[in-house]
């Protein structure tokens, strides 16, 4: 489900991988002893020691500053809070989602009356950027003669000639000052002459609007009654807002730079959040905003949380295709993350129908468009699926260009396609570009290193983020639906972004289910919450962030039964976050040095889950029990089980059999953090526990 709206950016969470992340990202993101995290955060009039401190006593470690807090002056203030309770703070900025700016013309020394019998409009030329509106238009109406009942329309139009109307706004007096402000909200095209027109249902005069008698604004010119006003421009403020990541636009060098300048040597700083639940057609600019802010900011981390798996669109944009043939070869040039160092497989997204097994394909791996090096190569006559993937096998280098080209060895009808790529204005590589017959194509073709992918997924919309080699991958999935049930496709999305964190060697987080919304989520239990903490954990994850501390409104659904109340008040939620909170702040410390080995289920198999085999040596006796045995190493090869109680129901007293019979089975303490001993017989190579609903203990081999 959805988060809210654009002004709620919540956090993007990172799964275990089997390697982990580098060093270097270790130390941007982490958080002593463990990342957990509250979203819906104290609005500015709540940012208070008090609030702060009830936050810190709920064993939080960081906050997402949300809830209307995005200002400078809002976002310090928040930070000396968490700084004064050693609390990290995530800051969010208007501007990383939408910039603002203003296009005016304020000189006048002259104005015009405006009536029913007399109508006053301005043309104006949009700015040549992508992804513009118009937001609002304030003119400067003398106010004194604007009376009350007295209605005023500016009216936006494609061209004094009135053919299309976009949108209009009306303004009835008494107004408070001069300045009026016309609210449109608009989509408009770039580099673009519109017309706006002021009218009145009054025929007394209104006025002055106010001008000025020359030619003082270029991108147009005033007009009255319809005719154009020679040397004549009204007073206005366009207001626009341009909209990041929906196509090319993303904030400039120069905003994130300041946005750091004013941040980045605050101790309460833990990061930046760029966006919540992207397009994967966003992801291109999220991608570039990414590696500005670490060009100047280094020791801080970026955040994107991704869409669910139930998400209804993922955003892949427009498609297209193209046709390979023996004279026109098609390519698409990238480049490598920081963690790429071998080409495995190639895979691309063919329309195996028109491809006969006597038509050959070959797939070239160079080192650019020039075709200097040529670094591997595969054929394939015909595939059984649309998907087929190329064995490349090739070394490469991180964070350098590369270029791959299909080739057509004749045979059949001389030509296969479509060869899947997107139209033009969606990118899915910030680096890289699609080519036919040598020249380049305003899109890219699909493509995916390493992977056994089904295009447009949302394996797909995970592994285009986790490609771009964020500090951690981050996902929400909230599974307590408000009928009662609980979500079938939870775990495909656990195993999804576990899988794919591995694969890119990512850590990841995921946002914990603490709210309810009417006809959407019910709140969840004590015994729902524990299961949602550690069922991630069991896979994997490395922080958590819940979804939400206090209890939105006015946000467009109906949330309610929150960590805190609407009334401020703590409700049930909090003292169980506390709890589990408590626990996790014992084991977070193990649990951040583990990387994943392996994710097992008991019992009835939930979705897209494997059954435990036969052979692991960790054995439930009973293996009817829903249960969820992980298995983890720390660097030093050290060998740790997690088992989590699926039940959130009933406590369980399970028993175990190891068949390796190791010397001794110790636990990690959630009182302590320390090895403490358990019932474990090194004879017969039997345990036993008890775990209530939802809990997962995490035990230690020799």
């Amino acid at each position: 489900m959805s988060k809210m709206t654009k002004t709620i950016a919540a956090l993007s969470v990172a799964l275990a991988g089997l390697t982990g992340g580098t060093s270097a990202q270790a130390a941007v993101h982490q958080v002593d002893p463990f990342p957990i995290g509250i979203f819906w955060s104290p609005g500015p009039e709540e940012t208070t020691s008090a609030k702060y401190q009830e936050i810190k006593e709920m064993n939080a470690t960081y906050v997402l500053l949300s809830n209307g807090v995005y200002s400078y002056a809002q976002n310090d203030a928040a930070l000396a809070q968490c700084a004064a309770q050693g609390l990290r703070c995530i800051v969010q900025d208007d501007r990383l989602g939408s910039y603002k700016f203003t296009v005016s013309q304020t000189a006048g020394n002259d104005g015009k009356y405006v009536s029913s019998a007399y109508s006053l409009g301005q043309t104006f030329t949009t700015p040549d950027e992508p992804d513009v509106a118009i937001d609002t238009i304030q003119l400067y109406i003398d106010k004194s003669q604007w009376t009350a009942g007295k209605t005023l329309t500016l009216s936006l139009y494609t061209s004094p000639s009135k053919d299309v109307l976009i949108g209009s706004d009306n303004i009835t007096g008494p107004v408070a000052d001069n300045y009026p402000v016309f609210k449109l909200y608009k989509w408009l095209e770039p580099n673009t002459t519109y017309y706006v027109e002021l009218t009145s249902d009054s025929a007394s005069s209104i006025g002055w609007v106010v001008g000025q008698t020359s030619d003082v604004y270029a991108g147009g010119t005033a007009y009255q009654n319809g005719t154009a006003l020679s040397n004549y421009d009204f007073w206005f403020k366009l207001n626009y807002g341009q909209k990041m990541y929906s196509g090319v636009a993303q904030p400039s060098t120069a905003t994130v730079n300041d946005i750091v300048s004013h941040y980045a040597s605050n101790p309460g700083l833990l990061g930046y959040n760029l966006m919540d639940e992207p397009s994967a057609a966003a992801m291109t600019g999220l991608h570039g905003t990414m590696e500005k802010f670490r060009q100047a900011d280094p020791n801080h981390m970026t955040y994107v949380n991704l869409l669910p798996t139930y998400a209804a669109n993922l955003g892949f944009g427009d498609r297209t295709g193209e046709y390979v043939t023996p004279d026109r070869a098609l390519g698409q040039s990238f480049k490598t993350n920081a963690g790429t160092t071998q080409i495995s497989t190639i895979q691309l997204y063919i329309d195996n129908s028109q491809w006969g097994s006597n038509e050959p394909l070959t797939l070239k791996l160079w080192d650019s468009p020039a075709k200097t090096t040529l670094l591997g190569q595969s054929t394939l006559s015909g595939s059984a699926t649309s998907f087929p993937r190329f064995e490349i096998n090739a070394v490469v280098s991180p964070n350098t260009e590369y270029y791959w080209e299909l080739t057509h060895g004749g045979g059949g009808d001389n030509a296969v396609g479509w060869v899947i790529r997107s139209t033009s204005g969606t990118k899915w590589e910030k680096d890289g570009t699609a080519y036919a017959s040598g020249t380049p194509i305003n899109g890219d073709f699909w493509f995916a290193l390493n992977q056994n992918l089904l295009p447009f997924s949302y394996e797909d919309y995970v592994y285009r983020w986790a490609s771009k080699k964020p500090d951690v991958l981050m996902f929400d999935h909230y599974p307590f639906s408000a009928s009662g049930g609980f979500s079938g496709e939870y775990y495909t999305n656990l195993e999804i972004v576990r899988r794919q964190a591995q694969m890119a060697s990512l850590d990841f987080w995921t946002y914990i289910q603490s709210v309810g919304i009417t006809d959407g989520l019910r709140s969840p239990s004590e015994n729902e919450l524990r299961y949602n903490v550690y069922t991630s954990l069991a896979y994997g994850a490395k922080g958590i962030n819940y979804f939400t501390y206090e209890t939105p409104s006015g946000q467009g659904e109906s949330f309610h039964d929150g960590i805190i109340l609407p009334d401020g008040s703590k409700g049930p939620l909090y003292t169980w976050a506390k709890t589990i909170n408590a626990a996790l702040l014992q084991i977070g410390p193990t649990l951040t040095t583990l990387d994943s080995q392996a994710v097992y289920h008991t019992g009835t198999l939930p979705e897209s889950t494997t059954a435990l085999p036969s052979s692991f040596f960790w054995q439930p006796v009973d293996l009817t029990q829903p249960l969820i045995v992980s298995s983890f190493k720390n660097a030093s090869g050290r060998e740790y089980v997690m088992v989590v109680n699926r039940d959130t129901a009933n406590a369980r007293t399970v028993s175990f059999v190891l068949s390796t019979q190791p010397a001794s089975v110790t636990e990690v303490s959630q009182s302590t953090g320390l090895e403490t001993a358990t019932n474990y017989n090194a004879a017969t190579g039997q345990l036993s526990s008890s775990f209530a609903p939802g809990e997962g203990r995490l035990y230690v081999l020799p």
